[in-house]
């Protein structure tokens, strides 16, 4: 999940129990082929341009002058298009696959910068901040030089409500609601947020680390995407959660701290007002990123 609080497209946190899984597989056919299932599996596109996991593997066989092709499966655990990461998930997943199976290694920023290729297919931008998080886990800090800090997150619950609402070229629609200028008193705001957020991430501070959660400059704007945001948000904080924004670039909110489950409801009710129903998950950071599948049943 990227866009973290106020870090817009710098901060990123990677989640427990929320993620995609990929199997790749080489074949003497040029090309890649492309299969999905999982949760909204109808929507991903198997043309491998425009495909997150697919950009990575074409960009990689024109780049090493493979003769021969990928096979891939991909099974969706993050409901794609909703702001937590699932083109992200899948790219970081595709890049470290493939070059396990090619027998290649890629210092780290190298390897960000080649999942990231799989977000610019998907947004037109090459988006950093979610595939650092997929790809080592934690609490990633980004900069456009693909150059990442890493940092084990404070335990904090994470609330997530997914409201059922759904947009044409959501990424695109949601960079489009962005002032091209923005207010010194609010970017100031907004660094004193990200400063208190990264440093309570080193001190292992769950409360400074949730209510650092504030975003002054990009929140506003988009807000207008998602049904009765503040009425979500003010239910959020109200039931006890200790900070409380948007999840990437929408629909979905987050809220960390308080009483997962109440916080859930209160977000839940709050969207009803609404006229919208939510999905809701409850989960919390995790320090590991992508790995193989053995590696999970040790």
């Amino acid at each position: 999940m990227a866009n973290l609080g106020p870090g817009f497209d710098i901060f990123a946190l990677a989640l427990e129990g929320l993620g995609d899984v990929l199997r790749v597989e080489l074949r003497e056919k040029p090309g890649i082929s492309i299969s999905v299932r999982g949760v909204d599996a109808e929507s991903i596109p198997r043309d491998p341009r425009v495909n997150s996991a697919g950009a990575v593997l074409r960009h990689l066989a024109r780049r090493l002058r493979l003769t021969y092709g990928f096979n891939v499966e991909i099974e969706k655990g993050i409901p794609p298009g909703k702001g937590l990461g699932s083109s992200g998930a899948s790219a970081a997943a595709a890049a470290y696959a493939a070059l396990r199976l090619l027998g290649l290694r890629l210092p780290i920023r190298e390897l960000v910068r080649l999942a990231a290729l799989g977000e610019e297919a998907v947004s037109g931008s090459p988006h950093a901040d979610n595939v650092s998080a997929s790809l080592l886990g934690g609490f990633t800090i980004v900069s456009g030089d693909y150059r990442v800090l890493r940092l084990d997150p404070p335990e904090v619950e994470i609330t997530i409500a997914v409201p059922e609402v759904h947009y044409e070229s959501k990424t695109k629609l949601a960079r489009e609601l962005l002032p091209r200028e923005v207010e010194l008193e609010r970017a100031v705001a907004n660094l004193a947020y990200a400063s208190k957020m990264a440093a309570a991430a080193a001190l292992g501070d769950a409360r400074l680390f949730a209510e650092s959660i504030c975003d002054r400059l990009i929140e506003p704007h988009r807000a207008r995407m998602i049904p009765n945001f503040h009425g979500v948000k003010k239910a959020a904080l109200e039931a006890g959660a200790l900070g409380c924004s948007i999840a990437g670039g929408g629909p979905s909110v987050f809220a960390v701290g308080g009483d997962s489950r109440e916080v859930g409801r209160a977000m839940a009710n709050a969207f009803k007002e609404a006229g919208v129903e939510c999905i809701l998950y409850y989960t919390k950071p995790s320090c590991a990123g992508v790995r193989m599948l053995d590696e999970l049943q040790v």
